[in-house]
């Protein structure tokens, strides 16, 4: 991608993804942003010049009544020390990327206090590629301070090209960078599977001989959610050469995708507006406002939470429609065709297997939908009583991922298969499933793209802007 500019324009969750997936991403600070980070800084040194500032001239968390004396600059190295835990299975290279980036965003807006040189510093190890090793364990959704704080320190002990400050390392840790930046990811992921699964739909609606009542336009218009008025537009417009119906009333995995999909449509919407806002706003604890400093819990990451609580349980309709039509897809009650889409072999169990791995991925998307808000934490000597878990969250929302790609290929595979029959091909005989699944997922990409591109024609001829259902 071209130069990443990050201070003039918001930095959106699609863009933050993106770059995140670039081995190299060129980034620049803008002018507007460094003026606006000096100014903050000049503000946030005078601050602690002549009261209290948490973090610089006191300790964090339960040692916030804890006096800072001495040298600052080696309190400053020994927070990053003793908050870098180093604990859990490493982040991927992308998560990395994708939190720099997401503190990046948060730091030019230029409200905790940062040195220029602490985001020179972070561009610096972007364009390297050269990522620290950064471990997963110690988020709860009140601050990614572990994962910042490796990222802290790695820069700390970079001596030839970085210099730690006094107040450099409390600014820097206080952040959600990390929990938004997978937050991110997950999304991007969702939005194209989400399109992509409305492509698989289709195909099963073809191969089902499906009535497209359920999509038409006057029953979206009575009850104008948006998300459902999108996905009925949408299967309107990839169903709209198929033939004549088998049935007055297809099953509920067809008729009621609407509003299935179109809640899922609108919770990754939902998220999608969180996300824009918490990337690019400053939420340090203190944040510098004016000539001072203010002491606050706006750091909170309730609302992510609760958003990515939302997407996942939203998820499991979802798929669970997805594993009910790939259930028809093997009743020749349905296909008129063979059990199973077998081949004519007496025994043979074609796609049978399909069930059974799809019902193994949509129980763990089960267990990954289990909403984190749920859970609570008293820490730091009771001071810290309550976390919202956003990290925990968002790990969920990016293990999901996997679970709803693998259900929706396997509808994919059997949705092709029962239409390459119907067309007089003859059903292969029984192999291992796992080739053409692998290869159904691959195709899922380039299918979303395909479903965005029928909406966008089909919107065109009517002249309206509702494209797709993401």
């Amino acid at each position: 991608m071209s130069v990443l500019r990050i201070g003039d324009q918001p930095l959106t969750p699609a863009v933050l993804a993106v770059a995140a997936r670039g081995a190299r991403v060129p980034v620049e600070l803008t002018a507007a942003a460094r003026e606006r980070m000096a100014t903050a800084r000049t503000t946030a040194d005078a601050a602690a010049g002549r009261r209290p500032v948490y973090g610089r001239t006191t300790g964090v968390g339960a040692n916030v009544h804890v006096a800072v004396e001495g040298d600052r600059r080696e309190y400053a190295l020994r927070l990053l020390r003793s908050h870098a835990a180093g604990v859990g299975e490493p982040l991927a290279a992308e998560v990395v990327r994708g939190t720099i980036l997401a503190r990046l965003s948060q730091m030019a807006a230029g409200g905790g206090g940062h040195r220029v040189e602490v985001a020179d510093a972070l561009v610096a190890l972007l364009g390297s590629g050269n990522l620290p090793v950064v471990h997963d364990l110690g988020g709860i959704g009140t601050g990614d301070v572990s994962v910042l704080a490796a990222l802290g320190l790695a820069l700390a002990e970079a001596a030839d090209s970085f210099s730690l400050a006094e107040g450099d390392a409390a600014p820097l840790i206080s952040s959600n960078a990390a929990t938004l930046a997978v937050a991110a990811l997950a999304w991007a992921d969702l939005s194209e599977l989400l399109d992509a699964g409305l492509g698989v739909a289709a195909a099963t609606f073809r191969a089902l001989d499906g009535n497209r009542e359920a999509f038409a336009a006057p029953l979206a218009a009575v009850r104008p959610l948006p998300g459902l008025r999108a996905v009925a537009s949408t299967m309107w417009a990839l169903t709209e050469h198929a033939g004549p119906p088998a049935r007055v009333q297809d099953p509920f995995a067809l008729r009621c995708l609407p509003p299935v999909a179109g809640a899922l449509h609108d919770a990754l919407a939902a998220l999608h507006d969180v996300l824009a806002i918490e990337i690019c706003a400053p939420a340090e604890n203190p944040l510098v406002v004016g000539g001072d400093v203010i002491h606050h819990g706006g750091f909170h990451a309730a609302p992510v939470a609760l958003a990515l609580d939302t997407v996942r349980l939203a998820l499991v309709p979802f798929v669970q429609l997805s594993t009910a039509r790939l259930a028809h897809l093997l009743e020749p009650r349905f296909t008129r065709l063979t059990p199973f889409l077998a081949a004519p072999r007496p025994g043979s169990s074609g796609l049978m297997v399909a069930e059974y791995v799809a019902a193994d991925a949509l129980a763990r998307l089960r267990a990954e939908a289990a909403p984190a808000v749920l859970g609570t934490a008293v820490l730091s000597r009771g001071l810290e009583e309550h976390a919202s878990f956003a990290w925990q969250g968002a790990l969920q929302a990016r293990r999901g991922v996997a679970h709803v790609r693998t259900a929706l290929a396997l509808e994919h595979v059997a949705a092709e298969r029962a239409l390459a029959m119907k067309g007089g091909e003859p059903a292969p005989d029984d192999r291992p499933l796992g080739e053409d699944a692998a290869r159904a997922a691959a195709a899922l990409p380039a299918l979303a793209e395909d479903v965005r591109r029928a909406c966008r024609r089909a919107a065109a001829q009517r002249g309206d802007s509702l494209l797709s259902a993401t």
